[in-house]
């Protein structure tokens, strides 16, 4: 067992080491000097949690849960998501995400159910080695679209032919280890309403410098990538995209039960990076693209062979070395290791031994064409020449301590010696009006009678049944000879029991007066505005993300996002409720009322009817 001081000793090694080391990785990345300093600020350990959507500035709410929000992060990210409608055209990002893979896992199971079939790249086309084990681990099956292994390309009418006898109910383009852009439009034309996703993890910066195809404008659905390889950012994930249906899905099971806390710290390097790509990712992306295609060719004239020699070698940021006539990929890559080089050995493509080169984090380092003519004669030396390589290990290491300063990027940071400002206080919004309701129990004499109660099993049924639907999640209330009967906070609308009903009395200055047990449900100002502004009786309000065929056929008037449980989102249903039967509150769930309970049961079963028509329609 080590002790801490042989820990940092170990540490300091290899810190000192990787220093040390001329990265050509294609999967990783370099932080500027301000988003890497706050990876260790003192906010590493304080929560960002909820959507920016539903989260309001401190103190800050999930559900029932409190906690002191970061009011000027929340400032931040606004600006990030602005930030992502100029480089990728998005209307709505997910930030939360902590890597790639589960960016990956969080489209998975929020546009698929298990049984479904979803379309990926062969392993031995340049696919994901993932994708397959989790659609497996999450019930899903898989198929593969067909791929031109001469051009490295799509095989778009061979992927007509499987997506036709196959049926998925989703596009994953997972590639890993890609060279060109994808056809996603004439892709998008032959799957019609099926969700495209498109992972670009190794390309997100250099479509953000727009040096590569734009997803989002030319079909996928959804864009998700990890942050960290042609992107300025920390390892952490993103989604975007311009589809409400799917994004709110996203976000809801995020928020349910995919993510809890974000990862502050890493949230924060992320905004940073978003911004800083926004302000130098067009030249640092043109850089890149002129770097990869200069460097491969450079290998090309010593004698490698190169995958797409014909084709410019590639159209982003790696390329390939063909491994295959020159032996064993391991122990030449073991060759580059010893000399202070790192690339990545791979089987990119079937019958392929490769080795995988990227310029992303040399670029920001500001090599130029005479550095990668002198690294292309390392290459030949050691791998072609068989060279000892620990004869240019020095020479290749001098060469990166040379070039330490990162460009493409501002040193905003203060020195750790100097004082920080004066502490900063609380900001305070002013309010004209109360943020949440309160309660005060005038008295707990009160049991419902079971009539009342069967009307709340019945509405329970049928309202705890919808897809989002949870323990706890939801309220029911009836009205009855102008008394308002309401579910209390924490119960589980589809097992209503007599305990779990209070019975609200009036409201007196924001304060909701009550006879009960137990406190009422925090949306209880909610029920009964509504009651106040309609002639309803029954109200069930549930959680449930509808697809646009849902809220077109049934019409459903749909309201922006509210902060859960308060007099803002009381309001805004209470008035949508003047209007229409059916309220959608976007990122949080259903609002069904009518005078009758069987008015109220049939709006809600009218949901599941349409939700099997549209499962018909798609088989």
């Amino acid at each position: 067992m080590l002790n801490l001081r042989q820990i940092e000793e170990l540490l300091e090694e290899e810190e000192n080491l990787s220093e040390n080391i001329l990265h050509l990785t294609a999967n990783e990345t370099l932080l500027s000097p301000f988003a890497a300093s706050v990876l260790a600020g003192p906010l590493y350990n304080r929560y960002l949690l909820e959507h920016l959507d539903m989260r309001e500035d401190s103190p800050s709410r999930v559900g029932n849960f409190l906690f002191r929000g970061l009011d000027r992060i929340n400032e931040i990210e606004r600006s990030a998501i602005e930030v992502c409608g100029e480089l990728f055209g998005a209307k709505y990002c997910e930030f939360r995400c902590l890597s790639g893979l589960h960016a990956m896992q969080a489209t998975m199971v929020s546009l698929t159910k298990p049984g479904d079939k979803v379309m990926r790249f062969s392993t031995k086309d340049g696919g994901h080695f993932a994708t397959q084990h989790l659609l497996k681990l999450f019930g899903r099956e898989s198929c593969c679209y067909a791929f031109d292994r001469k051009t490295y390309r799509l095989d778009l009418e061979g992927t007509r032919e499987i997506f036709n006898r196959e049926r998925p109910k989703l596009l994953y383009i997972d590639a890993m280890n890609y060279l060109f852009p994808f056809p996603l439009r004439e892709l998008k034309e032959i799957v019609g309403d099926v969700p495209v996703v498109f992972d670009a993890s190794h390309t997100l910066g250099l479509i953000a410098g727009g040096q590569f195809q734009n997803p989002l404008s030319e079909g996928a659905d959804i864009l998700q990538a990890n942050t960290h390889k042609t992107f300025f950012g920390p390892q952490k994930g993103i989604i975007l995209s311009n589809s409400r249906e799917l994004m709110e899905k996203i976000n809801y099971n995020m928020s349910m039960g995919l993510v809890s806390s974000q990862h502050t710290n890493s949230s924060i390097s992320l905004f940073i990076a978003l911004h800083e790509m926004l302000a130098y990712g067009k030249p640092y992306a043109a850089k890149v693209l002129d770097n990869a295609r200069y460097f491969a060719r450079q290998l090309h004239e010593r004698g490698f062979k190169m995958l797409a020699a014909d084709q410019d070698f590639t159209n982003n940021h790696q390329f390939f070395i063909d491994l295959t006539e020159m032996g064993p990929g391991p122990l030449i890559y073991d060759r580059l290791l010893r000399g202070n080089i790192a690339v990545n050995r791979s089987i990119p493509f079937e019958h392929v031994d490769a080795l995988r080169v990227g310029v992303q984090e040399v670029t920001r380092r500001g090599y130029e064409r005479a550095d990668f003519e002198q690294i292309s004669d390392w290459f030949a030396a050691m791998l072609l020449e068989k060279k000892d390589p620990e004869l240019f290990a020095e020479r290749v290491s001098a060469l990166v301590r040379s070039k330490k300063k990162i460009l493409y990027c501002e040193d905003l940071r203060k020195e750790p010696d100097e004082p920080r400002p004066a502490i900063a206080v609380m900001r305070h919004t002013d309010r004209k009006k109360p943020r949440w309701v309160d309660f005060s129990a005038e008295s707990k004499d009160y049991e419902a009678t079971s009539d009342m109660h069967n009307h709340f099993r019945a509405l329970g049924e049928v309202a705890g049944v919808f897809e989002q639907q949870v323990d706890s999640s939801g309220n029911l209330s009836v009205r009855s000879d102008g008394n308002i009967i309401i579910t209390v906070t924490g119960s589980y609308i589809k097992d209503v029991g007599r305990k779990d009903l209070v019975k609200l009395v009036e409201l007196k200055d924001y304060t909701l007066l009550y006879k009960g047990k137990f406190l009422p449900s925090s949306e209880s100002l909610l029920h009964y505005l509504v009651y106040q502004n309609t002639e309803s009786n029954f109200i069930a309000h549930n959680h449930f993300m509808p697809s646009d065929r849902e809220l077109e056929m049934l019409d459903v008037l749909v309201i922006p996002p509210k902060e859960y449980a308060s007099v803002a989102l009381a309001e805004a249903v209470a008035e949508a409720c003047q209007s229409n039967q059916i309220v959608y509150v976007q990122k949080h769930g259903l609002v069904f009322h009518d005078k009758t309970l069987s008015g109220c049961l049939d709006l809600m079963k009218r949901f599941g009817q349409t939700s099997l028509m549209q499962l018909t329609t798609q088989q």
